[in-house]
């Protein structure tokens, strides 16, 4: 009975244990496709982009020289975490996430503020920018 007792004991803790340490769940209102741009003649060089946030936390994107997003840059892809008001873009190959503030204004469009980079990335200032869904 004693040794019930204790490894029932072991079971529970091992399982709260378990439930302190999980994340919360990826803001479900970010799942989709978006597109976004950093303005010309703002602090960083300019680009627009198209986002995949997947509800698996993966996410792909493509950079384009222009607005129309007819001319791409390159595509990347990587895991993403966000909850809270606080978004983590982890590209693959990548050894830093980019780390960002985000605030949803409406169901179809995000504001976020940039607040960390990879030291190697295209841009280490801190910048703002709105991204719209892609419906369809």
């Amino acid at each position: 009975m004693k040794r019930t007792f204790s490894l029932a004991l072991i079971v529970l803790a091992a399982t709260l244990g378990g439930c302190a340490t999980s994340k919360p769940a990826n803001d479900p209102a970010l799942v989709g496709t978006w597109k976004g741009l950093r303005e010309e003649g703002g602090k960083c060089q300019f680009l627009s982009w198209r986002n995949n946030l997947k509800p698996d936390g993966t996410f792909t994107i493509t950079f384009f020289r222009d607005a129309a997003q007819t001319r791409p840059i390159q595509s990347e892809h990587g895991t993403w975490t966000a909850a809270n008001g606080k978004n983590e873009m982890k590209t693959a190959g990548v050894p830093a996430p980019d780390v960002y503030t985000y605030k949803l204004i409406d169901a179809d469009t995000v504001h976020y503020v940039n607040v960390a980079s990879d030291p190697s990335g295209d841009c280490q200032e801190e910048y703002a920018f709105t991204e719209r869904r892609i419906r369809g």
